[in-house]
């Protein structure tokens, strides 16, 4: 295993619920790309129970150096500040020099997408307005913690409707900032880790699993059963904002929202944020 440089990470730091699954799936695909073990490691996190811990990061790849470039990962925890904290910092202490892929969604349709797919949870004690989901779409308030250790030009603000939409034109941008070959595309743009709304009987089999504890010792071949079945029972409906509340969520993010446009270009307009429509 080669020594990785420290200009060789390339990070998708979020925005959870945004296509950074999709998206790291096709950037794995590109020769001069080494993916990560799993796709959210959480290295430098604290509280995202789904990452694995390695006692170096560098040991979460297999880097070849005379095939690849860059190295590639995508934890969403690393934007989910305050509940995360000093990621940032941490990142720049270990002592490299990532490039960073931010995906921006609609904040309530990301909202909505992110409690949609953990309300069921039995763990689960969000309200659909809770700061931590208005946070996770506080996107200038996550960039401006890194831009205090990182400069502007090693961050990368991409769109989730043109990466639904037009994905080689998404890579392509992404291809030009890495300064890889921009001729590379390979079918098919499958979206990965689509919220899926349970159904009841699938929220009744997953607290059975949990509170048995049965869970570590049934095949996966079985589980995989269960869930098809499950999946055709008819599914609970998705939880939406109101008019009220995506109100009180304009009013908490139309000051960051407005920065974010007029710092980083990015166009908030759409989303009804600095223009006379509101929403």
């Amino acid at each position: 295993m080669s020594r990785i440089p420290e200009d060789a990470y390339v990070i998708i730091i979020g925005a959870m619920k945004s296509g950074t699954t999709s998206l790291y799936s096709y950037l794995a695909r590109h020769p001069a790309i080494c993916e990560c073990r799993i796709k959210e490691p959480e290295y430098f996190t604290q509280h995202q129970r789904h990452g694995v811990r390695e006692e170096k990061y560098e040991g979460l790849w297999n880097f070849d150096e005379t095939v690849h470039r860059y190295v590639l990962e995508g934890s969403t925890g690393y934007t989910k500040y305050p509940l995360e904290k000093d990621i940032p910092e941490k990142i720049s202490e270990y002592g490299i020099r990532p490039l960073f892929l931010y995906i921006l969604r609609d904040p309530f349709e990301r909202i909505e997408s992110h409690y949609n797919a953990g309300r069921f949870n039995p763990e689960w004690n969000l309200s659909i307005l809770d700061e931590h989901l208005v946070n996770v779409s506080n996107y200038y308030l996550q960039l401006q913690r890194f831009r205090e250790y990182f400069p502007r030009e090693r961050f990368l603000l991409l769109d989730f409707c043109e990466l639904r939409n037009s994905p080689d034109d998404v890579l392509r941008r992404i291809y030009n900032f890495l300064k890889l070959d921009e001729s590379f595309f390979k079918d098919p743009y499958d979206i990965k880790n689509k919220t899926i709304i349970s159904t009841k009987w699938d929220i009744a089999y997953k607290k059975l699993l949990r509170a048995t504890g049965i869970n570590r010792i049934i095949p996966e071949s079985l589980k995989k059963v269960c869930r098809s079945k499950l999946s055709k029972v008819r599914p609970v409906q998705r939880r939406l904002l109101t008019g009220d509340e995506r109100e009180k969520i304009h009013r908490i993010l139309e000051g960051d929202m407005i920065k974010l446009q007029d710092e980083y270009g990015f166009d908030t307009g759409k989303w009804g944020f600095g223009t006379d429509k509101g929403l």
